[in-house]
């Protein structure tokens, strides 16, 4: 039973938080499913010229940060039986069962796909239902649903999120609206909405390679209420802190910081995270920050990694250079929170957040983040100042991998991106 076929790509990640210990005796942050829809479809090219599956790679690609030390798997569907066939709303395989990421076999499986099918999303996530009936109910798991269609099988995925997120296992049903219609976006956001989640949407290649990571980043737990009461003096400084004069600000902060007010902690992270665009404003985070340090300096990477996320494009700056000294570090195979935070924003949209990103990276000696640095200098996205970011990459990794460079540089020679075809060129004479 069949309706007209739509354009769709759908993409289902499972992130789930569960009580499984891995090899060496820690328990993985989140398990994480992705459901990918492999639909004729996919052939299709985005408005930037783009096909939809190459797109999907890329931003799976970008995804990997976000995913590092987790479990994950990998489900597909429509990659088998064409549409016009018998079964093609059947076809659905558990390709990767969840387990730990191993980065190697997801790169090779999602690059094998190939678009072919039907959308069967809602049996797609009945399947999914089944994978996490019998999960751990005391964790968070989370589902983000990207696609640029909707359900092409006649089933009804809104019944089947509202039965994942009725499980009583926490589980919340996320939608990222690839290059849809205003028809498809509405069925999407109802599919969050019985899912118990949010929808946001990436309009081509390029936005749903941006957006796809941060996304996926983990949303920080709510900020801490303060439970002291403040002195006048205590409160006329924190009013301060928004005084729309950078100059008071600071002199607030610092003043803050020789009071050791203490209770004041929650208001100079507060100040920490605000993004108006203001004057000054990355003189008066430092003097908050330099006040939390001496503080409560527990809380200075949470407060960092949240204003990561800033609108702001100087004040993401401001943070990737922060990071670059944070005491956060990674081991040789595994990123810390801070530095993950990094690598998200090497895939930033403004070309001088990537320059600060890798600097601190190289800064940081962040062995661990190669791959993502050799990932950035083969890219051949179309952003801003993209050779700015290269030569970036490009010091950073040979501080920090000098094995790989030759090989990434060699591999950015064959991008479809002449500036970067170009850039590669000229750096073949940094190599000797």
């Amino acid at each position: 039973m069949f309706v007209k076929k739509f354009t769709a790509l759908l993409l289902v990640l499972f992130t789930i938080q569960t009580s499984v210990v891995v090899a060496d005796g820690t328990q993985p942050s989140r398990e994480v499913l992705l459901i990918v829809d492999s639909s004729g479809s996919m052939k299709e090219k985005t408005s930037d010229g783009v096909e939809k599956m190459a797109a999907a790679r890329q931003a799976l690609q970008k995804v990997l940060p976000q995913l590092d030390g987790e479990h994950v798997g990998l489900l597909l569907f429509g990659h088998r039986v064409a549409g016009n066939r018998a079964g093609c709303c059947e076809d659905i395989e558990l390709a990767i069962p969840i387990g730990p990421l191993a980065a190697p076999k997801f790169t090779s499986t999602v690059n094998a796909i190939q678009p072919l099918g039907n959308t069967p999303l809602a049996q797609s996530l009945w399947v999914a239902k089944d994978v996490l009936t019998k999960r751990e109910k005391d964790v968070q798991k989370t589902v983000i649903v990207l696609t640029d269609g909707n359900e092409t099988c006649n089933g009804d995925p809104q019944a089947a999120a509202a039965a994942l997120a009725s499980l009583g296992i926490n589980v919340k049903v996320h939608v990222v609206g690839f290059a849809v219609t205003d028809q498809q976006e509405r069925q999407l956001k109802s599919i969050a909405a019985s899912g118990n989640g949010e929808y946001t949407s990436a309009k081509n290649a390029a936005d749903l390679i941006e957006k796809l990571p941060e996304f996926l980043l983990e949303k920080p737990a709510p900020l801490p209420q303060p439970v002291v009461e403040l002195s006048r003096i205590e409160a006329a400084l924190v009013a301060r802190l928004k005084d729309k004069d950078f100059i008071v600000r600071t002199k607030a902060a610092e003043t803050l910081q020789k009071m050791k007010a203490v209770a004041t902690v929650p208001y100079l992270a507060e100040a920490i995270q605000n993004e108006e665009r203001i004057s000054g404003i990355t003189y008066s985070k430092e003097a908050a920050l330099k006040a939390l340090a001496s503080m409560a300096p527990e809380q200075v990477v949470d407060a960092l990694r949240r204003t990561a996320s800033s609108k702001n494009r100087v004040v993401r700056k401001w943070v990737a250079e922060e990071m670059a000294n944070v005491q956060d570090k990674s081991t040789a195979t595994k990123l810390s929170t801070v530095d993950q935070t990094l690598v998200h924003l090497l895939n930033d949209s403004d070309f001088m957040v990537r320059v600060a990103a890798a600097d601190s990276l190289r800064t940081r000696k962040t062995i661990a983040a190669a791959p993502y640095l050799v990932r950035c200098i083969e890219d051949g996205s179309p952003f801003s100042g993209i050779n700015y970011a290269k030569d970036a990459a490009f010091k950073a990794l040979k501080v920090l991998a000098p094995s790989e460079v030759e090989d990434a540089i060699l591999n950015a020679l064959d991008s479809k991106n002449d500036k970067v075809r170009s850039w590669a060129t000229d750096k073949l004479a940094d190599l000797n």
